[in-house]
């Protein structure tokens, strides 16, 4: 059975968009520690530390996308 490939333009809008729920496409983990990270940023009134964490979903969801289509490409060959 072959795993298909994650597209990066659709988890970059997923993130732009939904921010670190969208990072829940490219990384579970991330996703999960980053929505954690911004609902304490959320709770202390710290939203200069969501926008960066808005853009470091971002970010992370490029890269684990990246390196998600990489693993199934040394798999296959």
């Amino acid at each position: 059975m072959r795993l298909p490939f994650k597209s990066v333009a659709i988890a970059l809008l997923f993130s732009m968009f939904f921010g670190p729920v969208g990072l829940l496409y490219a990384s579970t983990l991330g996703g999960t520690l980053l929505i954690l990270l911004a609902f304490v940023g959320v709770c202390i009134k710290q939203f200069v530390t969501v926008t960066m964490i808005w853009l470091l979903a971002c970010i992370w969801s490029v890269a684990a996308t990246n390196r998600y289509n990489r693993k199934i490409l040394r798999a296959l060959t």
